[in-house]
């Protein structure tokens, strides 16, 4: 035994894969947390999960974010916190390390609702499934506590209080994902303030209704540089999460059930980068099927069918919200199906209320912006299979016509 400990201390400066490679065929079984982990979150970025990690260890052990989830992984057993878990002077690296998945990320407040125990040798596939399974049962068990205390000062929807926001200077109204946009909103927008509720939120409640992220897709898409560089400068202690700026990062619930063939393959969630690449790749013709859609209602209401309302920079959060609503749909299936009160959701002056202070370059009062929501929602969701909301767009047709 401590001829092999040697073996190993002796190829411990060696660099890694090369380093791992020769160990092994010297019949040593070394294990590597370097390699652990990176091969892990290189998996949960292949998978579409949003992934961060600092690429050092700290503490003895490695940290990482995958979506809703914080990752440690350490030396089980070990006390010598201040050496790196590689260290093979400090560390026997034949013991197995062991993963650690934490979720909500930030559980100080709210408590753990997910703790998963997973050894390091797990293939990275296999673990991705048990961590995905996981949050999907727990998020499901966290959804299943909750008791509906407040209601949606616009449509009345009862929700958990804590999990409505408030979009308008005045803190005490607050509303459901559905209505952060809605036309009886007036003045005062802080979308700032917001921004910092819903991130909140996105940390540390793993059962937070799936369409804030839909929000957060809008005003991260209408802002771009401009609102992350009015977040940072906010005064705000916490920093704003990486998603604002990185539609990768931006972490979308899907579907618990009845997903569709698009969405298939993905865990419980996945980046919003990630989600319209799949949804595009399976249906390619979303854009014309846009205009086309457009141009029929156009024919009904008005003359002007020739326009082009399509606003690119916002497409992505169009499929946000398709999504998102249905799945709040399925997670809420003894509540009205959130698609109701979208006929008032994109009110054009309560939309450039909130675009002025994000720093938006776009108009929120030129049909383009709100076309591109209304009817690009209905195209996206029904090319997904989900047509139980044709025709609430209407309204906004005809009183541009």
């Amino acid at each position: 035994m401590p001829s092999r400990k040697q073996a190993i201390r002796a190829a411990a400066g060696e660099g890694g894969y090369a380093r791992t490679a020769r160990l092994h065929a010297e019949g040593f079984r070394a294990i590597l947390t370097a390699d652990v982990q990176r091969s892990a979150v290189q998996e949960f970025h292949q998978a579409g999960w949003p992934t961060e990690s600092d690429g050092f260890p700290k503490g003895g052990q490695w940290s990482a974010y995958a979506g809703s989830v914080w990752s440690l992984l350490s030396r089980p057993s070990t006390t010598d916190t201040d050496a790196h878990p590689d260290d093979a002077e400090r560390h026997d690296l034949t013991i197995t390390p062991e993963f650690t998945f934490i979720a909500p990320p930030i559980s100080i407040n709210t408590g753990e609702a997910m703790v998963l125990e997973v050894p390091g040798d797990t293939p990275p596939p296999e673990l991705v499934s048990q961590v995905s399974a996981a949050v999907a049962r727990a998020r499901e068990n966290e959804i299943a506590k909750l008791v509906n205390d407040a209601q949606c000062a616009i449509c009345g929807d009862s929700y958990p209080a804590r999990y409505m926001l408030a979009p308008t200077a005045a803190q005490e109204l607050t509303v459901c994902p559905s209505c952060v946009f809605d036309g009886d909103l007036f003045g005062g927008h802080d979308p700032v303030r917001l921004a910092y509720d819903i991130d909140h939120l996105w940390f540390e409640e793993l059962a937070m209704p799936a369409g804030w992220a839909a929000v957060a897709a809008l005003l991260a898409c209408a802002g771009g540089k401009a609102f992350v560089e009015r977040l940072n400068d906010a005064g705000v202690l916490a920093l704003p999460g990486s998603h604002w700026s990185d539609l990768s990062q931006l972490w979308i619930w899907l579907p618990p059930h009845s997903r569709p063939a698009a969405l298939d393959g993905l865990g419980p969630g996945a980046g919003l980068a990630r989600v319209v690449e799949a949804v595009e790749a399976a249906h390619p013709d979303l854009r014309e099927r846009f205009r086309a859609q457009l141009a029929e209602e156009l024919e009904q209401e008005s003359d002007e069918d020739g326009r082009e309302y399509l606003v690119e920079q916002l497409w992505p959060a169009v499929i946000a919200y398709a999504v998102t609503l249905v799945t709040q749909e399925q997670e809420r299936p003894g509540h009205r199906p959130p698609w109701h009160v979208l006929s008032d959701s994109f009110e054009p002056g309560t939309l450039a209320g909130h675009f002025r202070q994000i720093g938006s370059s776009l108009d929120a009062h030129g049909p383009g912006v709100c076309f591109t929501l209304e009817v690009g929602l209905q195209v996206v969701a029904e090319a997904l299979g989900w047509s139980g909301m044709r025709g609430w767009h209407r309204w906004s047709i005809a009183a541009e016509g």
